[in-house]
């Protein structure tokens, strides 16, 4: 995996700024469309979901700005040192406060298990939120088996940054020397209609050796 290296604490609270001004998920889960295959991983995403890898992200912010999102597309690019991928809903781009995204970082694992590594990762996003006054909640923590690997560790989270409400399903793996880090955010009323395509999505995800 290249060196973009981005800490847990930070993958929160770049999603939750990320999710100010953007569109909704509503693709079908039977319904998938676009493979994209970055540096050192392949992804499928749903139907009518846009986004492109660390090198694409010009095109994306560009296409972000043409939709009305200049500041998600600022924020894109500001951050795209840190971001292997970025990817959103393009349905019904301009009608919502949330934008429905996937960012994908990654960072070295050192001496850390998943375990372990989540365990003060969290630790420290909770820290960190309550010093910032935002609401922070995990609803669910688990390692467990998804799509191409044996121990995934998968957290569910409901945070309110600045006034604005977000889910957010994360996905950690551990592969070799570093753990991949796969992030979707959406409104609370669209997360629940739409947990199985991100679910779907994590099961395309492969890591390339």
């Amino acid at each position: 995996m290249k060196k973009f290296f981005l800490t847990t604490t930070i993958i929160i609270l770049l999603v939750a700024i990320l999710a100010a001004g953007g569109c909704s998920a509503n693709a079908q889960v039977t319904h998938v469309a676009a493979e994209f295959i970055g540096s050192d991983f392949e992804l499928t995403l749903p139907e009518k979901w846009d986004g492109g890898t660390r090198d694409e992200l010009d095109l994306v912010a560009e296409d972000l700005k043409e939709a009305g999102k200049v500041e998600v597309a600022d924020r894109v690019i500001a951050n795209k040192k840190d971001l292997l991928f970025f990817g959103y809903d393009t349905e019904d781009i301009t009608g919502n406060d949330v934008i429905s995204n996937l960012t994908i970082c990654g960072e070295p694992s050192g001496s850390l298990s998943l375990e372990e590594y989540i365990e003060i990762s969290y630790e420290n996003i909770a820290s960190s939120y309550e010093e910032a006054g935002h609401d922070f909640k995990i609803i669910e923590k688990d390692i467990v088996p998804i799509g191409n690997y044996k121990e995934t560790g998968r957290i569910v989270v409901d945070q309110t940054v600045d006034g604005v409400s977000t889910n957010v399903l994360q996905y950690i793996v551990k592969y070799k020397n570093d753990f991949w880090i796969l992030t979707f955010t959406a409104e609370p009323e669209k997360f629940d209609e739409n947990i199985e395509i991100f679910e779907e999505t994590f099961e395309s995800f492969k890591i390339m050796e």
